[in-house]
């Protein structure tokens, strides 16, 4: 798992921090995405909140821990758009079916991060970890050409300015219909948290006999918005 080599990556930062004083590591409380806006906008915890703790021995008797807490959540709304965009395109087209739409899922994931005696993520590897999340969300979802577009300044209920980096990339179909991600690092209390995000952005051309038309089209810069304004509710 990538993020047991980003966490075992800080164990070298933090071990000063251990022995001068506590050693206890903090639970990591999830990072969650406010109720009634995931309501509002159509989105919905996706799987079970993953809770994860790993270990890392710095001598005979003594261990540093770090705690993970991981949230998904996926739009349900835009995937209830595209169903019903594919069912119209085979009624305007008489087609006996829509073809099956590659990567349209649109999705965000929260993970908290807690380090021994409450210790931050130090500044110089908030970007490295960031880094090391984008190339992650580029393999996982088979994402080409996965640069950086744009940096937003996002302001948190709790009155926090944190800043989101936007990536724009292409998908392995050959096709117009792109991705959009973004991620962010942030401080809250005595944790971290990095959020990652994902949608499709564009049209999906299809040839199906005589007939050659776009199955779908998704306002990608209209779904990063919502999303953003979905972060900006994580407690």
């Amino acid at each position: 798992m990538q993020l047991t080599y980003k966490l075992l990556s800080i164990t070298c930062v933090v071990f000063l921090i251990a022995f001068s004083g506590c050693m206890e590591t903090p639970e990591a409380s999830p990072a969650l995405i406010d109720e009634n806006a995931l309501a509002a906008y159509g989105w919905s915890q996706d799987e079970e909140i993953e809770y994860n703790s790993f270990q890392q021995n710095i001598s005979d008797s003594s261990a540093i821990s770090f705690k993970s807490t991981v949230v998904r959540y996926k739009n349900d709304r835009l995937a209830s758009e595209i169903e019903e965009q594919r069912e119209e395109f085979k009624q305007a087209y008489n087609v006996p079916f829509a073809p099956e739409v590659p990567m349209t899922e649109a999705w965000i994931r929260t993970n908290r991060i807690t380090l021994p005696g409450g210790a931050k993520i130090p500044t110089d590897l908030i970007s490295k970890l960031r880094d090391s999340n984008v190339n992650d969300m580029s393999e996982q979802n088979d994402v080409r050409s996965f640069s950086k577009i744009d940096t937003r300044e996002l302001a948190m209920q709790d009155g926090s300015v944190v800043s989101v980096s936007i990536y724009s990339g292409a998908t392995g179909q050959n096709s117009s219909l792109n991705v959009l991600g973004l991620v962010t690092v942030f401080e809250d209390g005595d944790s971290s948290v990095i959020v990652m995000g994902m949608t499709p952005n564009g049209s999906l051309p299809v040839n199906i006999g005589s007939v050659e038309a776009d199955l779908l089209s998704i306002d990608g810069n209209d779904e990063i918005e919502e999303m953003l304004e979905l972060i900006s509710t994580i407690e």
